[in-house]
């Protein structure tokens, strides 16, 4: 009899304590950070978070991987072998790459975006694409496969 409760005290204890450390992540994240996450990977669950002084990545489980930098504004977004949500891309490239990308039929073949100064860099399937927002001139630097 009392081993039983002990048994069940000790996986009670055990759901509680996991229970905790799911929830914990969302709680560590920025405002910021979770409105980008809740409209674009909303089905997904925050495996990680962590946060250095040039920035903080966010590990979605069986999911993308989110990189933000100091300001919270994301600098790399990678989908983990999976394309990228179509919104995510609507909303956050410069409109005359998204046209670009959309002309091409590509939409739906990109799986890493990541942007750096001035420059996004978009993976796709079979290769690569640089944009300089400056300029709006776009490249292909490498091609895959």
């Amino acid at each position: 009899m009392i081993r039983r409760f002990l048994r069940l005290v000790t996986t009670s204890l055990l759901i509680v304590v996991m229970g905790a450390c799911g929830n914990n992540a969302w709680e560590e994240l920025p405002s910021s950070i979770v409105a980008f996450v809740t409209q674009y990977f909303p089905y997904g669950e925050i495996q990680s978070y962590t946060e250095s002084s040039e920035g903080s990545v966010v590990k979605v489980k069986n999911g993308a991987t989110l990189a933000f930098d100091k300001n919270y504004a994301w600098t790399d977004v990678n989908g983990n072998g999976v394309p990228l949500p179509g919104d995510f891309l609507f909303d956050q490239l410069p409109g005359d790459l998204y046209d670009y990308i959309e002309s091409i039929e590509g939409v739906g073949d990109v799986y890493r975006v990541s942007r750096r100064s001035r420059i996004v860099t978009v993976e796709m399937l079979d290769n690569t694409l640089t944009y300089d927002e400056i300029t709006g001139t776009i490249t292909y630097p490498a091609a895959r496969g």
